[in-house]
């Protein structure tokens, strides 16, 4: 038995055979595979290469890749991989050391126990971040925190208007574009918390608001680089675990 529901020009096709998946509304290169999911089944490891379905535990899908839906739980480990991920390290260390040459916010001064404060800073309001994202939020509004790649399929001007705008949308679990509201709440509350542990001067307002846009920034430059990196992804999960 089997159903399709047209929404907004893209459709949802469900279907209960062996061989069934979703397609999910504005992204056709990405589905949902029900093989084994829906009948409570396990899912083999020769299922997961001969279907290209992605781990449960990878935040970035590669174009074309099929994905599991996320229980709450799946979203926590989601978010707390993706923490200690070589990329989100990298990322930290980057965002301080501009920091650090341009003397930015926070002021810790430009010396060597500076810059380390500043990678401590750092580390907390990312860490912080995707906490609040990924493992709070994203279960609570019942939101997928996952970015999907759309991959050479499509042109550049729309892939890069595309990565840019998943910090303001995003889709529900369901599949359906929605306000990244996990990713704004959780930014804003990353932003509202470093008066625990900015230097004063830093503890007002306006440094408390450019510290959420610039979140937001970085996270639109992140899967913009993502999205025209997705080869180099591909390659390093030649298949999920």
């Amino acid at each position: 038995m089997a159903h399709a529901q047209n929404t907004g020009g893209s459709s949802l096709a469900l279907s209960a055979s062996s061989n069934s998946v979703a397609v999910l509304p504005d992204d056709p290169s990405t589905a949902i595979s029900y093989t084994a999911y829906e009948a409570g089944g396990p899912i083999t490891r020769q299922q997961v290469r001969e279907e290209r379905t992605a781990s449960l535990h990878m935040k970035y899908i590669p174009a074309g890749w099929k994905v599991l839906p996320l229980s709450p739980h799946d979203k926590v480990l989601l978010g707390l991989k993706d923490l200690y991920s070589p990329f989100s390290i990298g990322s930290i260390v980057i965002s301080a050391g501009y920091s650090h040459l341009a003397n930015g916010q926070p002021n810790y001064g430009t010396n060597g126990g500076a810059f380390a404060q500043r990678v401590g800073a750092a580390f907390v309001r990312d860490s912080s971040e995707g906490i609040f994202t990924d493992a709070i939020f994203a279960p609570l509004l019942h939101e997928d925190p996952r970015y999907y790649v759309e991959g050479s399929d499509y042109g550049v001007i729309h892939r890069s208007l595309y990565a840019i705008t998943r910090p303001i949308i995003t889709r529900s679990d369901s599949g359906r574009p929605r306000l990244n509201a996990a990713m704004l709440l959780g930014y804003a509350g990353s932003s509202a918390l470093t008066y625990a542990y900015y230097p004063s001067s830093n503890r007002n307002m306006k440094d408390t608001v450019a510290t959420f846009g610039g979140g937001i920034g970085g996270a639109a430059l992140g899967f913009f680089v993502t999205e025209f990196t997705s080869g180099i992804m591909q390659r390093m999960h030649p298949a999920a675990k």
